[in-house]
């Protein structure tokens, strides 16, 4: 025991210093025990201080193994972390490498292949959200909107601008005028600015929901930029819908101050002159056209507008050579319509050309010219209804009805009012007792019953109703009747409610 060794040689060298000093022999045991527990105190101090720094050693070996062994999770969490990475990085090129080709397709606009092979995408990859977003995109492209929709909605981000007006866009193509604004509203949040198309498209939504909100919107677009034409057009077409005419002739007048060049002003101006309907607009109105026609043949409005005019001066006049000479001035403007406009127009200015044709009785070449615009554009109803019309003028019942029933389908309200018509006055005119088809004149009644805003009767109507009146004068009483009823309820003469009551159940011989 070193500290025993030690304490002895110092006990020696005291007891050596003590006999120096005088100090009894019999002192030296007690100072060699206190010396003992001396050593012994301080050895033990010693230990107490190894002891310490052990353990203060242990516990920083601890601690650095502790934090070797949360770096050593933070390293596994780390590659578990970059794993995935690597995984969903590696998914996402197999996705944008399978997308691939559909987006090629759609840059080139082969919207019918891209929907072939996105949809072929979209069954293998059906969480995918970027190929449900193409999908939809090819599917607009092929005005598709109803089959689009759900797809744009999968493949929505909602702090994506385009993805939103695309949205939108699609929303305003099925008629879903509410929706389309909320997307249009996020659009401009999303984009944190007000930009003046936003405001357009906003408007042209909001003028079918509340038409003030809509001034509002595209006065904002127009102060933003008071040569933005897009939005004086929108909300000159809107003060027209809304019977503010004045208002749109000075918004008109005002585009046409800014920029002289602007054809559309012209014609918009010409516009809300015809729709106010004042005879002393007349000469403002065709010097408008003419000023447009000068600067641009091919506008269809110019001569949509200057028939219309014509045709209404031949409407008012009870003098039948100034009628006639009017009528002829319309089918002249028609005819020179059809010279100069693109052929996507041809259908709208053959249907008013047929038209025309009816109210100078010349019914075989209303039917023609009428199914001239039906092959020229099959999916429009005014085009149908122009066919059944003249049909229906020309004794050729049977058609009539089929050529009616061909453009139920394309129909709104007016159009179904005015094409179920015909079908009853065919039946009737055609010897069909009436009492096969009360159903018909059950819908016919709701359909004016449900719906506020007067019918409007064409330019026509007189000459088709002489030649029903005609056609049924020696028809048995209850065709005749059913022909008059009918008359009298789009005349407004007599209400759905009577009407119905009479043709809507009771069998044909009680008429």
């Amino acid at each position: 025991m070193q500290w025993l060794q030690r304490a002895l040689i110092l006990l020696s060298a005291f007891a050596v210093c003590a006999s120096g000093f005088g100090v009894a022999p019999d002192v030296l045991p007690a100072l060699l025990i206190v010396t003992c527990l001396g050593m012994q105190a301080w050895h033990n101090a010693r230990q107490v201080e190894r002891v310490e720094q052990i353990r203060a050693g242990d516990e920083a070996l601890h601690d650095a193994w502790h934090q070797i062994s949360v770096r050593v999770d933070d390293v596994a969490d780390e590659m578990t972390q970059l794993g995935q990475t690597v995984r969903a990085l590696q998914q996402k090129l197999d996705e944008q490498e399978a997308l691939l080709p559909g987006k090629l397709l759609l840059l080139q606009q082969g919207y019918e292949e891209a929907v072939k092979l996105l949809q072929q995408t979209v069954e293998r990859q059906p969480t995918s959200v970027e190929a449900h977003w193409l999908l939809g995109e090819a599917l607009v492209g092929m005005k598709r909107y109803a089959e689009a929709l759900p797809h744009l909605h999968a493949g929505l981000v909602a702090n994506e601008a385009h993805r939103l007006a695309l949205v939108a866009q699609c929303e305003q193509a099925l008629g879903h005028y509410a929706e389309a604004e909320t997307y249009l509203l996020q659009l401009i949040a999303v984009r944190g600015e007000t930009r003046q198309e936003d405001l357009v498209a906003l408007g042209t939504v909001q003028s079918e929901l509340a038409p003030s909100r809509a001034v509002a919107t595209l006065s904002q677009a127009l102060e933003l930029n008071p040569f933005n034409s897009a939005a004086r057009y929108q909300l000159i077409d809107l003060m027209m819908r809304t019977g503010a005419h004045e208002q749109a002739i000075e918004l008109a007048t005002e585009g046409l101050a800014r920029n002289p060049a602007d054809i559309s002003c012209f014609v918009s101006r010409a516009e809300a002159y015809f729709r106010r309907g004042r005879s002393e607009d007349e000469k403002a109105l065709l010097h408008d056209l003419m000023l447009a026609q000068a600067k641009n043949r091919k506008d269809y409005n110019i001569y949509r507008l200057r028939g219309a005019l014509y045709q209404r001066q031949a409407n008012r006049t009870d003098n039948a050579v100034e009628k006639q000479r009017a009528l002829h001035q319309t089918l002249e403007t028609y005819e020179d319509g059809l010279t100069n406009v693109p052929p996507k127009f041809h259908a709208h200015l053959l249907a008013a050309k047929s038209r025309v044709l009816l109210q100078l009785q010349r019914f075989d070449e209303a039917v023609k010219v009428a199914q001239r615009a039906v092959d020229h554009h099959a999916n429009h109803v005014s085009n149908h209804l122009a066919l059944a019309l003249a049909l229906l003028a020309a004794r050729q019942w049977q058609a009539a009805v089929q050529a009616a029933e061909r453009g139920m389908q394309w129909a709104g309200w007016g159009g179904r009012v005015w094409l179920a018509a015909i079908t009853l006055f065919a039946h009737a005119c055609a010897g069909k007792e009436p009492a096969a088809v009360h159903q018909k004149c059950m819908t016919l009644a709701d359909d004016l019953k449900v719906n506020s805003r007067r019918f409007i009767l064409s330019e026509s109507w007189s000459t088709v109703c002489e030649v029903l009146k005609k056609a049924v004068s020696e028809a048995p009483d209850a065709n005749r009747a059913l022909v008059h009823d009918t008359i009298a309820l789009l005349e407004q003469q007599i209400t759905p409610e009577q009407y119905q009551h009479t043709w809507g159940n009771a069998p044909a011989a009680q008429h």
